[in-house]
């Protein structure tokens, strides 16, 4: 796909989208196949979340502090003018699953806050045939409360105890991804250090540059893998798509197709938007805020090609 038809594509989303290197075109005379990182036809989509911890855009992007997140930014996709829900973490994690933070205003655990009869996206997922699955680092055996460098806080499917999506510890996710069998939608929660809550920028982007390059190894990859990286709330920072908020954010989707023609999406999306564009992937409806267009999409990055 040329730049021209990403800016075309994402101008119909209703995004505005520009290619941060140029493309050319090269005429196809071979017999049409599927493309290596495109979705094959037919296959479910395979999209990955990837949850990191309070940083503003600004100490993040641009920042040789973090050589390895900066070249993902500038190398696949960046929504530059991406923002969080609120304050603190938690309403952002529900916001993101559900559509809603449920009224949440604070980060207590599932015996202080329990949604038995909420959605969420893995009960659309799961009901439209979509294989899933959730990971965390360092997952405690009893995982509805917070133990170490695992916070429950930020693993919101446990505060949806009906909800459809099975849990993991990290230490499997490999293995499922190159399984014959792999789950299409995965979530994956880092350590409190490798999420940059309790660890600096440095071990954030340490954690980034081991971890992307294994999954990027991984048949679920190489079969139209999308990675979506994303900060839950901004440090200090209170502004919002449509006023007050989480602040401004920084969005990273990583996949084939965006290496061979790099985005900046300047146009502004915030948490629930960017459950709209997960759910826009999968063909499913919308949850909540996310159906409310004003919360903006991601759709042209989330693309295959």
């Amino acid at each position: 796909m040329t730049a021209l038809t990403l800016v075309l594509s994402a101008c119909s989303a209703g995004t505005v989208s520009t290619s941060l290197e140029p493309s050319t075109t090269v005429a196809n005379t071979q017999p049409s196949s599927t493309a290596p990182g495109a979705q094959p036809k037919g296959a479910s989509p395979h999209v990955m979340v990837v949850m990191m911890e309070n940083k503003s855009y600004s100490e993040v992007i641009g920042e040789s502090s973090q050589p390895y997140t900066n070249s993902l930014a500038a190398s696949y996709g960046l929504a530059t003018n991406s923002y969080a829900y609120g304050h603190p973490s938690l309403p952002n994690y529900l916001d993101l699953v559900s559509g809603s933070s449920q009224g949440v205003t604070d980060d207590n655990d599932p015996s202080a806050h329990s949604f038995p009869g909420a959605l969420t996206l893995a009960d659309q997922l799961a009901s439209a045939g979509v294989t899933e699955g959730a990971y965390a680092e360092n997952l405690p055996v009893a995982p509805s409360t917070s133990s170490g460098e695992y916070a429950v806080r930020h693993f919101p499917w446990e505060y949806f105890p009906n909800t459809k999506m099975p849990i993991s510890d990290a230490s499997s996710m490999l293995g499922d991804l190159n399984s014959s069998n792999p789950p299409d939608f995965v979530w994956y929660t880092p350590n409190l250090i490798d999420d940059e809550h309790d660890g600096t920028v440095q071990q954030g982007d340490a954690f980034l540059s081991s971890f992307i390059p294994k999954v990027q190894a991984t048949a679920w990859y190489r079969a139209g893998g999308r990675i979506i990286i994303e900060w839950d709330e901004s440090d200090g920072d209170d502004s919002g798509i449509n006023g007050a908020g989480g602040g401004h954010i920084p969005t990273i989707v990583v996949s084939a197709a965006l290496k061979s023609a790099p985005q900046k999406d300047i146009a502004p999306v915030d948490t629930a938007g960017i459950l709209a564009s997960i759910e826009n992937t999968y063909g499913v409806g919308h949850l909540g805020q996310a159906s409310n267009p004003e919360n903006g999409n991601i759709d042209s990055m989330l693309r295959t090609g």
